[in-house]
């Protein structure tokens, strides 16, 4: 059987720099591969974030960004705490979501990319 390792989504910026450290300051996440044009943050176990620099990526970036990040955390209110004191703008503070079983909030790279974050209140996916 084959399969897969791990996961990247790739996210297409025309200032690399100023995502970057949105990604590393704002949210912590690791940076894993540094190369000029492209970067990639550990988001979870196998899951990552790849930052692209629109002038060298395969896809060129929108104004309209059609994809939502949404990282799975624990302890939901410390994460809004942690942006919040970092002076990043969310929709509202953690609120469960009707019917899901879950808290979040969102929030937006500074490039529009919407990150949701969430917890969830039940183990997810039947675990």
């Amino acid at each position: 059987m084959q399969t897969i390792d791990g996961m990247i989504t790739f996210t297409y910026h025309d200032d690399i720099e100023k995502a970057s450290e949105f990604y590393r300051d704002a949210l912590g996440l690791k940076l894993v591969m540094n190369r000029d044009w492209v970067k990639i943050y550990k988001a979870g176990a196998d899951s990552h974030i790849g930052l692209v620099d629109s002038k060298h990526g395969y896809i060129k970036p929108s104004k309209d960004k059609p994809v939502m990040l949404s990282i799975m955390v624990q302890n939901i209110d410390a994460w809004h705490r942690r942006l919040t004191e970092k002076g990043v703008k969310t929709n509202h503070p953690p609120k469960e979501a009707q019917g899901i079983h879950m808290r979040g909030f969102l929030t937006w790279d500074p490039s529009g990319y919407v990150i949701e974050l969430l917890e969830f209140l039940t183990k997810p996916y039947g675990e």
